[in-house]
C-alpha cells in the first residue's frame, strides 16, 4: 500500500501518467457539461411538448363540444322558422315525420318537440310526451325569450318512456329556439333534449386512442359531469380546474385526490359563433410516470451516451499519454495561442523526438474530435426538433381532416346546412358591401315521402343521390350546392340576377324531369322538383336577418310551386 501511495507522489508521478490523468479528467467535465445542457434543453423542450399534446386535446375536445351544441341550436333556430310550424295541428302528420327523420339521422335526439304558448306539447317524435304540461321546465320558460341552451340533467318526464343507455340513468342537454307568427309574437316553442351518451363517446375515443389519457367535464360550478364513476358529481379542488376558474388554459404537473402526480391538459369551453357555451371545463390526464416515460428515456440515453463518450475519451487521452514526449515550453505557448484563438494559431510541426511528434498529433485529434461530437449533439437536437414539427404538421391536417368532415352531408357528399349557413352568412355580407345582387334557390323532390313508404328508405337515399348528382351537373363553378334537410336542396348563386336565377332554376328542373326514370331494385321511379327563387340586393341595415329572410322568401316560393302543381318554378315577389 505505501509502494502505491509513493507511486503517486509528486516527484514520482511520471509525465505520462500526469497527462492520461489530465486528459481524464478533463474529457469528464467536458462530456458532463455537454451532457448535462442537451440533457436540460432536450428534456424541457420534450416535457412542454408532451404538456401542449395534452393541451390540444382538450382543446379539440372542448370545440367538439361547443360545435355540437352549436349545431344543434341551429337545428331548433332553422326548424322554428318553417311555415309549417304557424300551424302545427294542421301539419301534425308531416312534422312527426320530420321529427323522425332528424332522429334516425341524429340518434342522439332522445326527444324533439312543438309545445304551444301556453307549454302544452302539441307534437313530438314518437308521440312521446304530447299533452303533457311543460310550461313550467326551464327550456320552455327560456326559450320563450331568446334560443336556448339548457346544462346537463337528468330526465324526469323522459326518464320512465325512454331507457338510459347501458341501463344507466338519463342524462340531457336541453335546445330549443321561439316561434313566431308574422307579427312576431311568440305562439310556441320547439324543443328537444339531447342524450349526454355523445359526449361520452367523445371521451371514450380519446380513452382509447394510441396515447389513451384520461378526460373529465366539469360544470360551471366546478363539478365532474362526466368522468370516472368514483369522482363524478364531486367539486374538484385541483390547481388545473381552479386555473381554469381563473379564465386561464394550459398544462401543469399536480397531485390529485387519489395522491397520484397527473399531468393535466385543461381549457374551458368558449362557446362557437353565436352560441356562448355552458361554461364548462374539460381536464385532460395522464399519469406522471406514463407522461414523462419518453422524458427518462431520453436521460437514460444522454446518460449512456456520455458514458461511453467519456470511456472512450479516457482511452483517447491514455494512448496519447504513452506517446507524450514534447519539448513543453513549445507545446504550452502554442497551447496558449491556440486559447486565445490568435489568428494562424497551431501546434508546431512535428519535430525532435518521438514524444513531441506523438504529443502534437494527439492534441490535434483531441481538439478534432470534440468538435465532431459537438457537431453530433447539435445534429441531434435538430432532429428532435424536427421530429416535433412533424407531429404538429400531423395534428394540423387531421385537424383539417375532420374541419372537412363536418361540412359535408354523408348521404351526398354535397355541402351540409351548417357549412351552406355559414356561406350565407358570409355571402350576404358581401353582397351588402358590393352591392351586387344575391340569388338563393330552394328545391325539394315531389313526392318523396310516398317514395319512401312505398319503395323504403334505402331506394329513397338512392334517389337523392341520383338527384344530387344530377344537380351538382347543371350548377355553375360559382355556385353552392348543399343539401340543407331531408329532401331539400339549396343553390346559393353569388352576383347573380333574378333573370339568371331562374334561367339557372329552370335548367335544375328540366335536367331532373329528362333524367328519365331512377331504378332502383325491380322499381322504376319518376322523380321531378319544385323550386323556389329569390333575388335581393342586400342593404346594410338588413344584414341581421338577411339570411333568415331569403331563406324564408325562397321556401315560400317553394311552396307556392308545390301548391300550383309541382314540377315548376315559383319566383319570389319583390
Amino acid at each position: 500500500m505505501e509502494a502505491f501511495l509513493r507511486y503517486f507522489r509528486p516527484r514520482s508521478t511520471g509525465l505520462r501518467l500526469w497527462l492520461a490523468l489530465s486528459f481524464g479528467a478533463l474529457a469528464i467535465a467536458l462530456v458532463g457539461v455537454l451532457a448535462w445542457r442537451v440533457e436540460r434543453v432536450a428534456t424541457d423542450k420534450l416535457q412542454e411538448d408532451i404538456g401542449l399534446r395534452l393541451q390540444t386535446r382538450a382543446q379539440a375536445l372542448a370545440g367538439r363540444l361547443d360545435r355540437g351544441l352549436f349545431e344543434r341550436l341551429n337545428d331548433m333556430r332553422a326548424l322554428a322558422l318553417m311555415p309549417m310550424l304557424d300551424d302545427p295541428a294542421g301539419s301534425e302528420d308531416a312534422l312527426r315525420d320530420l321529427f323522425d327523420l332528424m332522429q334516425l339521422n341524429y340518434p342522439d335526439y332522445v326527444w324533439i318537440g312543438v309545445a304551444d304558448a301556453d307549454g302544452r306539447v302539441q307534437i313530438a317524435n314518437r308521440g312521446l310526451l304530447e299533452g303533457a304540461d311543460v310550461s313550467q321546465r326551464p327550456w320552455f320558460v327560456g326559450a320563450r325569450r331568446e334560443p336556448y341552451v339548457g346544462d346537463l340533467h337528468d330526465a324526469q318526464m323522459l326518464s320512465k318512456l325512454v331507457p338510459g343507455p347501458g341501463g344507466e340513468a338519463l342524462r340531457l342537454v336541453d335546445v330549443a329556439a321561439p316561434i313566431h307568427d308574422s307579427h312576431g309574437v311568440v305562439t310556441g316553442v320547439l324543443g328537444a333534449h339531447l342524450s349526454w351518451h355523445w359526449a361520452e363517446g367523445l371521451r371514450q375515443d380519446q380513452m382509447a386512442a394510441n396515447d389513451p389519457v384520461e378526460v373529465f367535464f366539469l360544470n360551471a360550478a366546478g363539478e365532474v359531469i362526466m368522468g370516472p364513476d368514483g369522482i363524478r358529481g364531486q367539486v374538484l379542488q385541483v390547481p388545473s380546474a381552479r386555473a381554469v376558474r381563473q379564465g386561464k388554459r394550459g398544462a401543469l404537473l399536480e397531485t390529485w385526490p387519489d395522491g397520484e402526480a397527473y399531468l393535466t391538459g385543461y381549457v374551458p369551453t368558449q362557446g362557437y359563433e353565436s352560441y356562448a357555451g355552458l361554461g364548462w371545463t374539460v381536464l385532460v390526464r395522464k399519469q406522471a410516470r406514463q407522461a414523462f416515460e419518453p422524458v427518462q428515456e431520453l436521460r437514460r440515453e444522454i446518460f449512456v451516451a456520455a458514458i461511453v463518450v467519456t470511456v472512450l475519451f479516457l482511452a483517447l487521452g491514455t494512448l496519447m499519454a504513452r506517446r507524450i514526449g514534447a519539448p513543453l515550453h513549445a507545446l504550452s505557448l502554442a497551447a496558449r495561442r491556440i486559447q486565445a484563438r490568435e489568428p494562424g494559431a497551431a501546434f508546431p510541426p512535428e519535430r525532435g523526438y518521438r514524444e513531441a511528434r506523438e504529443l502534437t498529433l494527439a492534441l490535434r485529434g483531441l481538439v478534432d474530435d470534440l468538435t465532431q461530437h459537438e457537431r453530433e449533439l447539435t445534429d441531434m437536437t435538430a432532429s428532435l426538433e424536427q421530429r416535433v414539427r412533424e407531429r404538429t404538421q400531423a395534428l394540423s391536417e387531421a385537424n383539417a381532416q375532420l374541419e372537412v368532415l363536418a361540412m359535408t352531408d354523408a348521404l351526398t357528399g354535397l355541402s351540409n346546412r351548417r357549412h351552406f349557413g355559414d356561406q350565407l352568412a358570409r355571402e350576404t355580407t358581401r353582397a351588402a358591401e358590393t352591392g351586387r345582387p344575391l340569388s338563393l334557390l330552394t328545391m325539394d323532390i315531389d313526392r318523396f315521402k310516398a317514395i319512401n313508404d312505398q319503395h323504403g328508405h334505402p331506394a329513397g337515399d338512392a334517389v337523392l343521390r341520383r338527384v344530387a348528382l344530377l344537380l351538382e351537373e347543371q350548377v355553375r363553378g360559382s355556385d353552392l350546392l348543399a343539401r340543407i334537410g331531408g329532401e331539400e336542396f339549396a343553390v346559393l348563386a353569388v352576383d347573380t340576377g333574378l333573370i339568371e336565377a331562374n334561367q339557372l332554376a329552370e335548367r335544375l328542373r328540366a335536367a331532373i324531369e329528362n333524367a328519365g326514370s331512377i331504378a332502383v331494385g325491380h322499381a322504376s321511379i319518376e322523380v321531378t322538383i319544385s323550386l323556389g327563387v329569390v333575388t335581393r340586393r342586400i342593404q346594410v341595415g338588413e344584414l341581421a336577418r338577411a339570411p333568415e329572410r331569403l331563406l324564408a322568401a325562397a321556401d315560400d316560393a317553394l311552396y307556392r310551386a308545390k301548391r300550383n302543381g309541382r314540377n315548376r318554378v315559383e319566383v319570389a315577389p319583390g
